[in-house]
């Protein structure tokens, strides 16, 4: 229903007012002694913390002095009081004169209430956790969401059980994953490997989605019995990357194509010939690389006759020049406009010749002095500080998902790293290419040092190294591989070491 003619107008005349400190006309929030202030900056006072300047006291700084430096709200002359009625905190207050902390414990008691006006007792450490949370009012703007909500209030009534079967079944799949990891991370639930039960929940729905049974079926053979027996044997031994569940999803989508394609052909999957395997392999074979997996189980279970998969090898990129990564590297030392987060990946990449994959597993104890292989590597200036400088402020710290996190990137889900696509995501935004850059990276070290020393330093395997030495006509190609000090372990690759780029 529209407003009475007339009612904005007087709204903006007694309500709208220039902003003494940003300077935009908003709505009046609070009139202080400096003049009116809007509700941007009202929430950034009340968010304002140190040593004020006029009385030497270490409190909220609201207030603004003659030189509009901050103050406290008595140095101020700001009549307002800003202390939680409940548990005395001086800060923002919300409804009830509350502080958001002690609001979002009311909220939460109220969502996870089991009908006897107590916490639902499992619920009890999700509970802690979400409350004691650095900024609570991350954890405001979820629960007051409608799934969140409704999650929270279902698991502690009982509608919802407390199992990983039963969150798989949701159909609000982002939100129930996000609330799972939480419960898992709380103790809650049993862990279990994230990208794991990701791939389930997919698998689920894709094979849902076909419309013949046949098909559906001899897919989910391939899943049980070749893709799912060895993702959980992966994850076993260490928690799954996104990239091997990422490489059996597309394994999925291509067999179900190549399915399809052979039903167009109206040719049966187990009279296949070599001319249709051909035929299907020649049409865009990028794409069709990932159906080779589903092509090789088919004729290894008699599913399909024996025939030849034909492969080759995708082009070399180039590698970065070697004046464009010295100016990368250049301006990531010195440009302090550039956020951390991107800088120090980038110099990992420029100078340490790390993946993203690998980067974002690196944790804080990695870096004092940076093990990437053994021994560990030294930190030199000016990265020692810029590293020093991101490690007392890194990213994604204030939520209840990452208390306490140990990775050098911490992620937005609970205990994980930040995604290797979204810090490639950093670099490119900057014109970094991360491959062509870790490769002329690891080209420019295999001229300065031995292949095999630079393969103990930096993790890779030393035949990798050795093969880019030699293309990049390093003098040390007549170094031996090996340790020296231990023959019997020299050469032995081991589950970290990184692929070649």
């Amino acid at each position: 229903m529209s407003p009475p003619y007339g009612s904005r107008e007087k709204y903006e005349r007694w309500h709208v007012r220039t902003c003494v400190r940003c300077g935009r006309k908003a709505a009046k929030a609070a009139n202080w002694s400096d003049g009116p202030i809007c509700r941007n900056c009202l929430d950034k006072a009340t968010r304002t913390y140190g040593r004020c300047p006029g009385c030497e006291a270490e409190r909220m700084l609201p207030g603004r002095d003659s030189a509009g430096a901050p103050v406290r709200r008595d140095c101020a002359g700001i009549t307002r009081d800003f202390f939680c009625d409940r548990c005395r905190f001086e800060g923002r207050l919300l409804g009830g004169r509350l502080c958001e902390r002690c609001t979002l414990t009311d909220r939460l008691s109220s969502l996870l209430d089991d009908g006897t006006g107590r916490i639902h007792p499992p619920l009890i450490p999700l509970f802690d956790q979400l409350r004691t949370m650095q900024r609570p009012t991350l954890g405001l703007s979820w629960v007051q969401s409608p799934q969140p909500k409704a999650m929270l209030s279902d698991l502690a009534s009982g509608r919802l059980e407390l199992t990983h079967e039963a969150f798989q079944q949701l159909p609000n799949w982002r939100s129930a994953a996000y609330l799972r990891d939480l419960l898992m991370q709380s103790g809650v639930l049993p862990l279990k490997d994230r990208q794991l039960l990701l791939f389930e929940r997919w698998l689920d729905t894709h094979l849902a989605a076909v419309s013949d049974f046949e098909q559906a079926r001899l897919l989910r053979r391939f899943a049980t019995w070749h893709q799912l027996r060895k993702l959980r044997a992966k994850a076993a031994k260490a928690p799954l990357r996104s990239s091997p569940t990422q490489v059996a999803r597309e394994q999925q989508i291509q067999a179900l194509a190549f399915l399809a394609w052979l039903g167009r052909r109206g040719t049966p999957l187990n009279r296949t010939r070599q001319a249709d395997l051909d035929a299907w392999q020649s049409e865009n074979y990028l794409t069709r690389r990932s159906s080779h997996a589903f092509l090789t189980w088919c004729m290894k279970s008699g599913t399909m006759p024996v025939l030849a998969i034909h492969s080759r090898q995708p082009a070399t990129r180039t590698p970065m020049g070697q004046h464009h990564r010295i100016n990368a590297i250049q301006r990531l030392l010195t440009e302090e406009n550039i956020p951390l987060p991107a800088r120090i990946a980038g110099l990992l990449v420029l100078l340490y010749a790390q993946p993203a994959t690998c980067i974002v597993r690196l944790t804080t104890s990695d870096i004092t002095t940076i093990r990437l292989g053994d021994p560990p590597t030294p930190v030199p200036e000016p990265l020692a500080r810029i590293l020093q400088d991101y490690l007392a402020n890194r990213p994604n710290m204030d939520s209840a998902t990452n208390p306490g996190s140990c990775w050098l990137f911490p992620g937005q889900r609970a205990g994980e790293p930040l995604h290797p696509v979204t810090l490639r995501g950093f670099l490119r935004k900057l014109g970094i290419p991360p491959q062509r850059g870790r490769t002329s990276a690891i080209r420019h070290l295999a001229l300065q040092i031995p292949a095999p020393v630079l393969a103990q330093a930096l993790g890779y395997h030393h035949t990798s190294t050795t093969r880019i030495a030699a293309e990049a006509g390093s003098p040390w190609t007549g170094y031996a591989a090996g340790t020296h000090d231990q023959p019997a372990t020299a050469g032995i690759q081991t589950p970290h070491e990184k692929r070649p780029p």
